[in-house]
């Protein structure tokens, strides 16, 4: 018998402590240094037929369950390192159906949040993304080109402290043309912040490297 990490959950390891994810309440957390503790040795395989105490707290919490197979309690994997900003590299001239669009997806998303159905919306996201499929090959001419129209949407809408609902519409609207990028939602500590952008393989869409980088990814989409 083994362990797995609840569903609509997800974590990673920031300045020597492990922060969580819960897509369903839309909420950050650590655990207790005794939970923490605990989890890290279900998280590396160290779980037994006669669970601690801190197990037992784990499982009565709703972050782990029993699972018949071995453990999974694996953290995010990491997208890939970014290489270079597409907004350093953009080329052509305002769009306006494009842009209308992609002003269109972020009011929608920004709905959606208030509304709270964030979990939803990566769900739908996900859902999308997969029906596409692996494999496929990013075009930099396209790329280059959503980078550079999706700036212009900085101008209509507020995109202070607006990375989710901007990033997530930038990402469906990419998704739903064929082009499987990632939404990645990064975290950092002391002091806390979380963080969203949108690569094409190593290329960031949507922000500068030096935005990203004390962010360490926690859900990647």
């Amino acid at each position: 018998m083994g362990y797995a990490l609840r569903r609509d959950l997800t974590y990673c390891e920031v300045s020597d402590r492990l922060v969580f994810l819960d897509l369903a309440a839309d909420q950050y957390f650590c655990l207790s240094p005794g939970l923490e503790a605990g989890f890290r040795a279900i998280a590396a395989g160290y779980a037994d037929t006669s669970p601690t105490e801190e197990t037992r707290a784990l499982l009565l919490a709703g972050l782990i369950a029993e699972n018949l197979g071995p453990t999974d309690a694996r953290p995010c994997a990491p997208p890939d390192p970014v290489r270079r900003s597409l907004l350093d590299t953009q080329t052509g001239t305002a769009r306006p159906l494009t842009i209308g669009l992609l002003t269109g997806g972020i009011a929608f998303a920004r709905m959606a949040l208030r509304i709270g159905r964030f979990r939803q919306t990566i769900l739908r996201l996900s859902q999308r993304k997969a029906a596409i499929g692996r494999g496929r090959d990013f075009d930099p001419l396209a790329m280059r080109e959503l980078a550079t129209q999706f700036e212009w949407t900085a101008r209509l809408t507020q995109a202070h402290d607006r990375c989710l609902p901007r990033s997530l519409a930038l990402a469906h609207h990419a998704v739903t043309r064929g082009w499987p990028v990632d939404l990645v939602i990064g975290v950092q500590l002391r002091p806390f912040a979380a963080h969203c952008w949108v690569q094409a393989g190593s290329d960031l869409l949507n922000d500068r490297i030096d935005a990203v980088r004390p962010f360490t990814p926690i859900l990647i989409v």
